[in-house]
């Protein structure tokens, strides 16, 4: 069984982005949405679905998340699309998030 999970960092001041939404699509169909928990984690977004090879989408809803932190953004949905070919792998997409700027990559 595989995985998709996520982690969102605020690196403007070093800890985790709590409280944060996050919706997954595959090939343009919403699978699941949740927020993630005090250490900016979601564990598991395939809720109880299998991951499939194809286009998939995950959308950060920072806007609210630096409202809440009575910060100014630049951002207020963060779309990251990636492709997945082997399903049997793990998926892990970590957020790295500023009000300025982002940056993502492929973690494990």
């Amino acid at each position: 069984m595989n995985a998709l999970s996520t982690h969102i960092l605020d690196t403007s001041n070093g800890l985790p982005a709590a409280g944060v939404k996050v919706t997954y699509r595959a090939d343009g169909a919403i699978i699941a949405s949740a927020v993630t928990n005090s250490d900016g984690r979601i564990l598991d977004l395939l809720n109880g679905t299998v991951l499939t090879a194809g286009n998939h989408t995950l959308t950060f809803a920072v806007g609210p998340y630096f409202l809440a932190q009575k910060q100014e953004s630049f951002f207020n949905d963060i779309n990251v699309d990636f492709v997945v070919i082997d399903v049997n792998r793990n998926y892990h997409v970590p957020l790295l998030l500023s009000p300025f700027s982002f940056t993502t990559y492929r973690g494990s």
